[in-house]
């Protein structure tokens, strides 16, 4: 087989090696010999970034069909993959795409209201706010330097799931100097959610990612905007596009109106020197359901070429 065509994406930016990587492949058009998944692993390896995606040959001119492969495993949906590929079809290569297929489902994507630069896709969701919370104990074993910003041991914090399996704790810090002492989780410990120890029933899969955030940032821009770091075990993401969605779902349901369309600009990354950008609308419906989730960002090439086929 010939080599596969590649490009790699910065995401929720539109500075080089800024924002979080992304390879993008591109499957070959002959389906003789398709590529296994060991295959696509193996590729995924070689880039040795979050995310991969293998973007499969046109069938219909309006949508493209993609797979999303992590460093571990395939994944049905993520963020920054999802707005990475909106960003190479609508504004970087310049097709006429209005939706992305992924093992998740069908995902509209357009180009963003306002922007010259952003698209902005629609995000499934099936949301959840856990009867259980977090306790405090159990974040101060994972983040010891933490302690001295809650002097109140009874302390805990909510537990979400934007779609089950994707599941995120919140915590809320009182400033840029308290988001500054967090570190990876002592022993890069994991939070599991396959025991009802944190998740209701039924809601017991994946993994649950711990969502650091401060409100009311006045930011370089001149805006205001909520800062946030991600930590999943000895992991520190620059962007989480289904994190951010799923803190702005919890803001929107807990504190938004009837009716409501919810705004929210997440700065993450700035710790790691990769300042990302991610912007997430939420419509409440008149029974303050959530109606619709839309993730916006931008993207920028910063290389292409082409990758081996490993022979396995």
């Amino acid at each position: 087989m010939l080599p596969l065509k590649f490009v790699t994406l910065d995401v929720f930016t539109s500075k080089p090696f800024s924002g979080n990587p992304l390879a993008v492949v591109f499957l070959p058009d002959s389906t003789a010999t398709p590529l296994t998944q060991r295959q696509k692993h193996i590729i995924t390896l070689e880039f040795n970034l979050s995310e991969t995606i293998f973007v499969y040959p046109v069938q219909d001119p309006t949508k493209r069909t993609i797979d999303i492969f992590t460093l571990e495993c395939e994944i049905p949906f993520a963020g920054h993959p999802t707005i990475g590929a909106a960003s190479w079809f609508l504004r970087l290569s310049g097709d006429a795409v209005t939706s992305l297929v992924t093992k998740s489902g069908e995902i509209p994507i357009r180009i963003a209201d306002g922007d010259s630069e952003a698209v902005a896709a629609q995000i499934a969701h099936n949301t959840r706010i856990h009867a259980k919370r977090f306790p405090l104990a159990d974040l101060l074993h994972l983040h010891p330097t933490l302690k001295t910003y809650f002097p109140d041991a009874s302390t805990s914090f909510p537990l979400f799931s934007i779609v089950q399996g994707m599941s995120q704790t919140f915590i809320e810090l009182p400033s840029l100097e308290a988001l500054a002492e967090v570190t990876r989780a002592t022993g890069g410990d994991l939070l599991s959610a396959e025991n009802d120890q944190y998740l209701d029933a039924g809601w017991q899969s994946g993994l649950i990612c711990t969502y650091f955030f401060v409100r009311g940032v006045a930011d370089v821009t001149g805006q205001t905007v909520i800062r946030t770091r991600m930590i999943l075990g000895s992991l520190e993401d620059p962007a989480t596009g289904s994190a951010a969605s799923g803190l702005a779902s919890y803001l929107a349901l807990t504190e938004g109106s009837t009716g409501q369309e919810c705004r929210y600009h997440f700065v993450q990354g700035v710790e790691m020197g990769r300042r990302s950008d991610i912007g997430v609308q939420v419509v409440l419906g008149v029974e303050r359901n959530i109606e619709q989730v839309v993730l916006t960002g931008t993207a920028v090439q910063v290389s292409e070429g082409t990758i081996s086929v490993p022979d396995v």
